[in-house]
């Protein structure tokens, strides 16, 4: 026996060496006595290898020796100074065999023995009891309630724990959560894995004891179970379904399911399901999804899963169509043509287009969403806001760049969308998306993605480092028409700004040099016509509009006046604030009701607008929406 002792002594040595989930025949020489003692256990789904059992009460009575020896000191006798014992003890294995924090073999290991230390103080005290206290204490903060649950669980069962003490401990785990929690339904789902036999004898106590008291349990049983090859839990299923089909239908919205005779049954079993309420809508519409997704589904039933998903997306109470369309919203991911006709279908219904926002985040093709923003521009016009679809582009943009640079470009083809593809390009939070203008093919599209930038109303100094890619153009006509509408703006709309913001993305080199004449022509022309101008006093207001400005500043100072007068008598202004401010040095500010100095930001903003825009608006409007 003592030499089994050195052995299992040997292996926990090894086993923190190493920190791996299993091991080969190989590694561990004397597997053949540690499996017949229980400390090891070969990998169900890989026989070629072994894992450490865990929950072997002479491997962690071994590992508990360790630790009193180390420590010097022997295991308390309550639960918390054991635990403060234990964490002692990590701290000491993970300086010894320099472990951080991300492995997760080490954790369990730990978690172990402190589930093993609670069968010890189990003879002394009801550690049920102490679970109930713990979590019903909300100054638990989240990191030290997870280091006692996790053991507790794991305590559970290998003590062979009562049916109504496991699902009781769930029960007051669930109740003690503020938001909604998959610990619990993890925990259960994950005894079909491991604990077959006692998922089986939990489901049957919940059933016939209290099943209105388990009923939220038992469906992440069954799951557990169904999914690790236990099929009568289908036929259980069905039975509960005449007694609680919310209950059925939620173990059925997890099981992988793989008969096409399973498969047919359900989905007749759901259509027969009336009245339906916003829940019911809810578990309906995800097992119809699923079967969509599912493989061994028949393509009537899937076909017939479409129509059923759209009779609910139509429904008059537009609460269960919401419940539905969130469930296709976050399903359905190779199946793009689909949940894309199932979208109109519900913008049909609802009018709800606030989902643009989050809709298309699984979609890897960006066609549907041009689609949509084609649209939306027919019906709408230029001055239509593209901002629901902000997120919906960066993701594209993200994820599948080259195809979505390719819908971009293609909406440059046609003159009426190109004003279209510049809003897209600018959409962008600070900046704009790079799109590759010379990858357009034909001369057309180049011409109208010029006229479309030079007719944009505003951000041209954004768009500029793009448009002038175009001046690499293979098309001597693209190159000479860029230099004209260039040369428009310079004298037209923005003047000695656009000139340096263009002799700044320009080289010295000859070519550029001979690109930039007409440009700096045009210029000098306007400057000349300033000059002229100036010459007519006829022209200048303020020669002849002087005594209007004279009385509209005056007017204007009466009215700061009495404003601010009016603000002094108000203490909640944000100008009676700012008394109770201190300038320091020009460089940070201080407030009466804090010591501390804090510094002054710098904010600037500026944008490029077509002046234009503003000298004839209806006219400039008319332009943008019939360019």
């Amino acid at each position: 026996m003592n030499q089994n002792i050195d052995k299992i002594t040997d292996l926990i040595h090894y086993t923190f060496e190493n920190r791996k989930g299993k091991y080969k025949f190989s590694e561990i020489l004397d597997h053949v006595v540690l499996l017949k003692q229980g400390v090891l256990k070969i990998v169900e789904k890989d026989l070629q290898y072994l894992e450490i059992n865990l929950d072997s009460f002479l491997f962690n009575e071994l590992l508990l020796n360790i630790a009193e020896t180390e420590l010097k000191r022997k295991l308390p006798d309550n639960i918390v100074d054991t635990f403060l014992f234990i964490d002692d003890f990590e701290k000491y294995l993970k300086n010894k065999y320099c472990i951080d924090d991300s492995s997760k073999e080490f954790t369990n290991s730990i978690n172990a023995l402190k589930a093993f230390v609670l069968t010890i103080l189990n003879n002394q005290l009801c550690v049920y009891d102490f679970y109930v206290e713990f979590i019903k204490d909300k100054k638990q903060k989240r990191r030290d309630s997870s280091n006692f649950i996790d053991p507790y669980f794991q305590f559970l069962i290998i003590t062979n724990a009562c049916e109504e003490v496991i699902l009781s401990s769930c029960i007051e785990y669930n109740n003690s959560e503020k938001h909604p929690s998959n610990y619990i339904y993890n925990f259960l789902r994950g005894l079909g894995k491991n604990h077959s036999t006692l998922a089986k004898q939990l489901a049957e106590f919940g059933i016939k004891n209290d099943f209105q008291k388990y009923s939220v349990l038992i469906p992440n049983l069954f799951i557990g179970l169904y999914n690790e090859g236990h099929n009568d839990t289908f036929d259980d299923s069905i039975l509960i379904f005449e007694k609680d089909p919310i209950t059925a239908l939620k173990a059925f919205s997890g099981y992988n399911l793989s008969n096409g005779s399973d498969i047919k049954q359900l989905f007749e079993l759901l259509n027969k399901i009336e009245p339906i309420t916003i829940e019911l809508v809810n578990l309906k519409s995800v097992l119809f999804c699923n079967f969509i997704e599912n493989d061994n589904a028949s393509a009537e039933i899937k076909e017939n899963s479409i129509k059923e998903l759209v009779k609910l997306l139509k429904s008059e109470d537009h609460k269960k169509a919401d419940s539905a369309f969130q469930n296709i919203q976050y399903s359905l991911e190779k199946y793009e043509y689909e949940k894309y006709y199932l979208l109109n279908v519900y913008l049909n219904n609802t009018q709800n287009f606030n989902v643009f926002n989050y809709f298309f985040h699984n979609f890897k093709n960006p066609q549907y969403l041009f689609d949509i923003l084609i649209k939306r521009y027919d019906a709408s016009g230029f001055r239509d806001s593209i901002d629901l679809f902000k997120n919906s582009l960066n993701h594209f943009l993200d994820t599948n760049k080259e195809e979505t640079e390719e819908q971009i470009l293609d909406l440059f083809n046609f003159r009426k969308y190109s004003l279209l593809a510049v809003k897209i390009i600018l959409s962008t939070h600070g900046g704009v998306h790079q799109v590759n203008l010379l990858k357009l093919s034909e001369k057309q599209a180049q011409l109208f993605a010029i006229d479309s930038i030079c007719n944009y109303p505003h951000s041209i100094d954004d768009l500029l480092p793009l448009l002038l890619k175009l001046k690499e153009s293979n098309l001597k006509e693209v190159k000479d028409y860029l230099q004209t509408k260039l040369a428009e703006l310079i004298f037209e709309v923005y003047q000695e700004s656009l000139l340096d913001l263009i002799k700044k993305n320009l080289t010295n080199s000859k070519k550029d040099k001979d690109f930039l004449i007409p440009l700096q022509k045009a210029f000098d022309e306007y400057s000349k016509m300033r000059e002229f101008k100036a010459k007519i006093k006829d022209l200048d207001p303020k020669e002849n509009e002087r005594n209007l400005m004279d009385l509209y500043y005056r007017l204007e100072h009466e009215n700061q006046a009495k404003m601010m007068k009016n603000i002094d008598k108000d203490k909640n202004s944000f100008l009676s604030m700012m008394k109770n401010m201190v300038i320091v040095r020009g460089r940070a500010w201080k407030n009466d009701d804090s010591e501390d100095i804090l510094p002054l930001g710098y904010f600037e903003s500026s944008m490029m607008i077509d002046t234009r825009a503003y000298k004839n608006p209806p006219v400039y409007e008319q332009n943008l929406e019939n360019f």
